[in-house]
């Protein structure tokens, strides 16, 4: 469930501000910050109040999971991970998995945006 907050965060950061009251402000901040969880009825208002539909503040699956296969990582990526890791090779192993997963995202996500805007651009 932190993924699905934190990436809703992304998605929203900056857009609330100029919208809002200030009494109203630090309920904001606290969702923004993931110390609170915004009940349903206040993420229609806060969509509302922007003037957008609330299914674009929230993230979409695809943000949240993680690809299957990870992405070769370089040596000095590696390396880093091995360093970091203080010899524990479980840890280095795990690490290694995550950071080729979320590379694989990043990658998806970039190669989704680029046909996105050939689409964009054909029509």
């Amino acid at each position: 469930m932190a993924n699905f907050y934190s990436a809703a965060e992304r998605r929203s950061r900056g857009a609330l501000w100029p919208s809002f009251a200030p009494a109203r402000i630090a309920s904001i901040v606290n969702i923004e910050a993931g110390r609170q969880h915004a009940p349903l009825h206040v993420l229609w208002q806060i969509a509302g109040e922007l003037g957008t539909d609330l299914a674009l503040l929230i993230p979409r699956r695809e943000d949240l999971l993680l690809p299957d296969a990870a992405v070769p990582l370089d040596q000095e990526t590696i390396d880093q991970i091995e360093a970091a890791a203080h010899g524990n090779p479980e840890t280095a192993r795990a690490v290694t998995a995550l950071v080729g997963k979320l590379k694989a995202s990043i990658e998806k996500q970039h190669q989704s945006r680029t046909s996105s805007a050939k689409t964009k651009l054909r029509k």
